[in-house]
């Protein structure tokens, strides 16, 4: 005795079968991939220098003064107080998070770098310079600009 398809699965008689994806559906996720693939390879990556402004300003934002001269040649950490980095505390503690950093110039004679830092409530221009060993030698940041 031969078995029907719909004696097979047990069913009612209809059966159960799965519906290709459609074609626009299907371009739209591969497009979808496209753009995450492309955003993640193209998108800004924080560079050596980037990074290093990031944890003196997150280490100021936290009053932290040990992380801060981390940070500093040797010279220029006897230079780092606790008043020093209060100050810098009170200033860029009330700005929110940290959002971004981003490089927006350097001078390689002078080892100079500017960076544009956004916290969620202002955006601070920051300027350091840096040793051969890439160690801090002077640290500057300007008055926040509001932004809310």
């Amino acid at each position: 005795m031969r078995q029907t398809p719909a004696a097979v699965g047990g069913g009612t008689g209809t059966s159960m079968v799965r519906r290709p994806i459609s074609r626009p559906i299907a371009l739209g996720l591969i497009l979808l991939l496209v753009i995450v693939a492309g955003r993640l390879i193209f998108g800004h990556h924080e560079n050596k220098y980037e990074r290093i402004a990031s944890a003196v300003t997150l280490a100021l934002q936290k009053n932290d003064v040990a992380a801060v001269k981390q940070y500093q040649n040797a010279e220029t950490a006897t230079h780092v107080t606790a008043s020093r980095v209060g100050r810098g505390a009170d200033t860029l503690g009330p700005l929110g998070s940290l959002k971004s950093v981003k490089q927006t110039a350097v001078d390689d004679d002078t080892r100079m770098h500017q960076f544009d830092v956004t916290f969620d409530k202002a955006t601070v221009h920051e300027t350091i310079k840096f040793d051969p060993d890439d160690k801090i030698v002077m640290f500057r940041y300007d008055e926040p600009i509001l932004t809310k």
